[in-house]
């Protein structure tokens, strides 16, 4: 107990330090990011979810959890994590900050954590992963937490968090530009068209920046278009699988200068052997859009998850 009060008397000290400071560049905002992620770290030692729910956004959050449906209001946020953290005894737990990007008034944090936890049932789990959060940062430098996704870098049973119960609520509709709307919708519409013909290379080459970071489910990041190219090649190879039907659509739209943060969704109907197998899979994405030269959107940041 000696060492807990020592250590959040040490974050207060720092955190309050940073606090109040306006943020000029990336640096300053990883600090900052640092210390709330400490803190962070520590809630989740000693089953504290008001830490994180703190952070988050009064007016229009998003949380993005691995298999389960994404929240959008502060309330069932707070009851998810409640649930998560009863439902773990948490033995340990790291998180690190990979990359940090300052773009107007918001922050990009993208890094990874590790989770060593026994579930409720005396069950291990090792819950190696990645996020992705997008923070909004005031005038006088304090940060916001508007949305948050993360998922696994290898595949884990589901029904770890069977017992996390929320409720249904409507997906937000895009409040923009209807030409911006439009715009990226029929990128969406590209991708659909895209999987659907398994043509994994030409998604990848007609969608992501040389320089973009891939975050998807049971895999660590890829990083750079040289590694993101193979796993589509690889990922949408036809191998008997048909692609019946398939829906990306998008919720919240945020154009940033020359970027466009979008939160997306999809449906995907899939078979196989004749029809003789089927799936139903469905997910969510925190996408990062950036206009290249010619003023087209490109995939630079994107994560995705199952529900």
């Amino acid at each position: 107990m000696k060492n807990r009060y020592l250590s959040i008397m040490i974050f207060l000290l720092i955190f309050t330090n940073l606090e109040g400071q306006t943020i000029k560049n990336t640096e300053q905002l990883k600090e900052k990011l640092k210390a709330i992620n400490s803190q962070i770290t520590d809630s989740f030692l000693h089953n504290d979810s008001n830490v994180i729910i703190q952070y988050y956004d009064d007016a229009a959050p998003v949380c993005m959890p691995e298999y389960h449906k994404a929240l959008y209001t502060k309330e069932d946020i707070k009851s998810y994590y409640q649930q998560w953290l009863s439902n773990f005894k948490i033995n340990a737990y790291k998180r690190d900050i990979f990359e940090v990007q300052l773009i107007d008034n918001y922050g990009i944090e993208i890094g990874t954590f590790n989770i060593d936890a026994v579930n409720d049932k005396g069950s291990a789990l090792v819950y190696d992963g990645k996020y992705l959060n997008v923070w909004k940062i005031g005038k006088d430098g304090k940060l916001t937490l508007v949305s948050e996704i993360w998922g696994a870098n290898k595949a884990i049973d589901g029904t770890n968090f069977a017992s996390i119960k929320t409720k249904e609520s409507d997906t937000p509709k895009p409040a923009v530009k209807k030409s911006l709307e439009d715009e990226v919708n029929k990128r969406n519409q590209r991708i659909a068209e895209l999987v659907t013909k398994r043509e994994g290379e030409k998604h990848a080459v007609e969608f992501f920046t040389k320089d973009a970071i891939y975050l998807t489910y049971d895999t660590p990041m890829f990083i750079g278009f040289e590694n993101i190219k193979p796993y589509f090649v690889e990922h949408e190879k036809p191998n008997g699988v048909s692609i019946d039907s398939i829906s990306i659509k998008a919720s919240r739209i945020i154009p940033i200068k020359n970027f466009v943060i979008e939160y997306g969704y999809y449906y995907v109907d899939v078979s196989w052997d004749n029809k003789k197998g089927r799936a139903i899979v469905t997910g969510k994405s925190i996408n990062l859009w950036k206009r290249d030269e010619n003023g087209i959107l490109m995939l630079y940041r994107q994560m995705v998850n199952h529900n």
